[in-house]
């Protein structure tokens, strides 16, 4: 064989193997280097390829609003002080994925309790896990829509199989008790199964309020609660107000 000849077989043999970076191996060999330092060198590249390709993969399977990281966080005691830093860090190693423990971020609204949400999700992708973002309005419409197409048992395999579900602005609007029903399902097919992020803006002695029903109410917040970590986000101003109003003086 000649050496075109020769590349046109390895382009072949690395398309049916997946492994693309093969067919361009003079880029990333030294002719003056030993076979397996080159070998060692062009499969290190191609691993650090395929989990990139993966990591794009749970991302857009997440379906993220927005990238979110933790290093955009502001971690500042003065607008959170009730916020414990090292317990966030903490959690950003996604050991309570494992653990299948529940994250709950409660403060009012421009706190960056969605942020936080969302770096710990991406954090959660990177490391391999799977993961859903959902807003809860729009959780709770999807499934009223697949009842309707008599899908709801798919759905609810479906949104159940991540590892990390995450569930923002619980309690931003009140649930009719057909809506608290169908979030409950949610909450109950992954208690002690499988872990989920929620943002709210109202303590748990006042969900009641928002879901409609005592007992039903009761009964979500004890499965949260039981084995949830608590992250208190109440402070002084809210990060969107506080920028807003500087953007004014600075006018």
């Amino acid at each position: 064989m000649n050496p075109s000849e020769i590349n046109a077989e390895i382009s072949k043999a690395a398309n049916e193997l997946r492994m693309p970076l093969f067919s361009n191996y003079e880029r990333y060999t030294d002719p003056r280097l030993p076979f397996a330092e080159n070998l060692l060198a062009l499969l290190s590249e191609q691993v650090d390829i395929m989990q990139q390709n993966r990591v794009a993969r749970r991302i857009k399977y997440a379906r993220f609003p927005q990238i979110k990281t933790l290093d955009m966080f502001e971690m500042s005691k003065e607008r959170l002080p009730s916020l414990n830093f090292e317990e966030v860090k903490e959690l950003a190693a996604c050991r309570f994925i494992d653990e299948q423990l529940d994250i709950v971020a409660i403060g009012p609204p421009g706190h960056g309790k969605t942020h936080l949400a969302l770096a710990i999700g991406y954090e959660a992708a990177r490391q391999g896990y799977s993961v859903k973002f959902k807003r809860v309005s729009d959780l709770i419409n999807e499934m009223r829509e697949a009842q309707t197409d008599k899908k709801l048992a798919d759905y609810l395999r479906m949104i159940n199989r991540c590892q990390l579900l995450i569930l923002d602005e619980m309690g931003y609007l009140n649930f009719d008790l057909s809506a608290a029903s169908l979030l409950f399902q949610v909450i109950g097919a992954r208690y002690e199964t499988a872990s989920t992020f929620y943002t709210t803006n109202v303590p748990f002695s006042g969900w009641a309020q928002f879901i409609g029903d005592e007992g039903l109410a009761t009964a979500i917040v004890d499965r949260i609660a039981h084995h949830a970590v608590v992250l208190n986000m109440n402070g002084p101003k809210g990060w969107r107000l506080e920028h807003a109003q500087s953007g004014k003086q600075g006018k």
